[in-house]
């Protein structure tokens, strides 16, 4: 009776385990397209037979960003600024090859792992069929009195083995029961593998429209460039002397407004109950990146291979980003100064606690009002750069933020306030 008992929860328990492996969702739609006859196999053997091809791609990024690199160290010049341009140009264009690569083989990977998803799914399918059968005979033998074994049976030889195949059959129950479990993880783990595939390739395939993007306004500039020069050295030399004005003019601008912020918010350096102490605290200021690093750093502080040095200092990083950018507050601060030069050169200025203050040069559009306070991450206007557009001033090379960090009105290297 308690054997009986004991087939029955066998029984129960696999009926549930298999009705619970059944709700297991069907297949998820993927982007990338292959051929009905394609096989795993097939696909990673391709991904690892373009490696060569990858590796010439990326050699070609190198060369480029050299030859990016060593026009940089020309003194500015027209010429120089048009072959720099130039060299720009032929690195995106590399870039963008690198990155449809390897968006290709991101879209084969997920096409692989989406072909062994199926693959375990049917594997599970059969398994679930065999232990449904399997349980459907126990139960037949289950229903049999010893009785009617004897009956039906010519000896009782027979009876044993049937009882032994009764009991062969719970074992195999049980060991597949243990191989479905051992599926079901697999078929998990592949499914999170081929959602984090997706994720990739939907970066990488970001990363190339600003590529593309970046590509695009670079031409855009080098015809403004040749527009307003009309060729000539002079010309070029005459708005490299505006932009120095222009850059000179926010300094002094930005230098006077620290010590009038400073000495109305926080009069004596001891701070006011309404003034920006009470609002940030009075803590080391701790700045997250205004916009996204992730295309890098187009000119670096007090950077050395800057083609106007010769005309003024970089006090800033450039971050290289597509026009119309939200910029967020790095930090708590105090609007000092949202400059709307029109198409000159407009810039934000946000003072923070502990005598640091940030500045945000050629914004395309100013979010926020002077004399009010932002909370960190608040959307204080739209990055711009781009030439012959609103904020962008004169000679800027392209989409960007220029953003610099002061401490009592002097720059100061932004890297050592980031994270």
């Amino acid at each position: 009776m308690q054997k009986v008992q004991k087939k029955k929860i066998l029984i129960l328990g696999v009926t549930v385990i298999v009705a619970s492996l059944a709700l297991i969702p069907a297949r998820v739609f993927v982007r990338a397209q292959v051929s009905g006859n394609t096989t795993v196999e097939e696909l990673n053997r391709t991904i690892e037979q373009r490696e060569a091809e990858r590796k010439q791609l990326q050699q070609k990024q190198e060369e480029y960003a050299a030859k990016v690199a060593e026009k940089q160290k020309v003194a500015a010049s027209l010429h120089g600024e048009l072959e720099l341009l130039d060299a720009q140009m032929q690195k995106a264009e590399a870039d963008m090859q690198t990155i449809d690569f390897a968006v290709e083989d991101k879209q084969r990977e997920i096409t692989a792992t989406q072909l062994q998803i199926e693959s375990t799914e049917k594997d599970m399918q059969t398994k679930r069929a065999y232990l449904g059968e399997l349980v459907r005979t126990i139960h037949r033998y289950d229903q049999k009195d010893p009785l009617e074994l004897l009956v039906i049976h010519n000896s009782f030889s027979d009876v044993v083995n049937d009882l032994r195949t009764t009991t062969t059959m719970e074992r195999q129950v049980t060991d597949t029961l243990t191989d479905l479990k051992g599926v079901k993880v697999n078929l998990e783990r592949e499914r999170q593998d081929r959602e984090v595939r997706k994720r990739e390739l939907e970066n990488l395939e970001k990363e190339l429209l600003a590529t593309q993007t970046s590509l695009n306004d670079q031409k855009t500039y080098k015809g403004t460039l040749l527009d307003e020069t009309k060729s000539s050295e002079q010309q070029y030399a005459n708005l490299l002397d505006q932009s120095r004005q222009e850059q000179l003019s926010a300094d002094s601008d930005i230098r006077q407004l620290q010590e009038q912020v400073k000495a109305k918010l926080e009069p004596n350096g001891q701070g006011s109950d309404d003034g920006l102490t009470k609002f940030t605290g009075n803590r080391n200021v701790q700045l997250a990146w205004p916009v996204s690093p992730a295309k890098g750093i187009s000119a670096y502080f007090h950077d050395p291979s800057y083609p106007y040095r010769k005309y003024f200092e970089h006090p800033a990083i450039d971050v290289p980003t597509p026009q119309r950018t939200p910029i967020a507050a790095p930090d708590d601060g105090y609007v000092a100064r949202a400059k709307n030069a029109g198409f000159g050169y407009s810039y934000i200025l946000l003072v923070h606690s502990n005598s640091i203050s940030t500045v945000y040069g050629h914004v395309s559009q100013i979010n926020v009002a002077e004399d009010t306070f932002v909370k960190k991450g608040q959307i204080i206007g739209l990055s711009g750069g781009m030439p012959g557009t609103p904020g962008a001033g004169n000679m800027t090379t392209g989409p960007h933020l220029h953003f610099e960090v002061r401490l009592n009105g002097i720059p100061v290297n932004p890297l050592d306030y980031l994270p």
